[in-house]
């Protein structure tokens, strides 16, 4: 079946059903058919903002809700980031603890190399 077929078969049905429908209901069908290509002859004005291929559309409101959104996710993001650093900077500080605890004892540099004195902090640890 072709589309030419499709299309006058479903012509016929529609000629069919508004057969019955009474002349008052037809004259306002006319009338609402007519408005409506009046207003799709008419330009359309937008009445939002639009963003090109964003596939919607812009609202104020709708702009407010996702820019607190995205404010959240960067506090969040902040956040990690600022307590990694910190966490860092802590190691840090503590390894330059121990090296200053190492450097300012009387303890000899091969007694920290020898592997029994290792073991034996190993095994001192808390």
């Amino acid at each position: 079946m072709t589309e030419s077929e499709i299309a006058r078969r479903l012509t016929a049905y529609l000629d069919r059903g508004a057969a019955g429908i009474k002349a008052g209901t037809l004259y306002r069908l006319q009338l609402a058919r007519q408005a409506a290509l009046a207003r799709l002859e008419e330009p359309r004005r937008a009445s939002e903002l639009a963003l090109a291929g964003a596939g919607g559309t812009l609202r104020p409101r709708r702009a407010l809700a996702d820019l607190r959104i995205w404010l959240g996710i960067l506090l969040i993001v902040g956040g990690i980031v600022s307590y990694q650093y910190w966490q860092t900077a802590q190691q840090a500080r503590d390894l330059e603890e121990t090296d200053a605890a190492i450097l300012s004892s009387d303890l000899p540099i091969e007694a920290y190399l020898d592997r029994g004195f290792q073991a034996w902090l190993k095994r001192s640890e808390p």
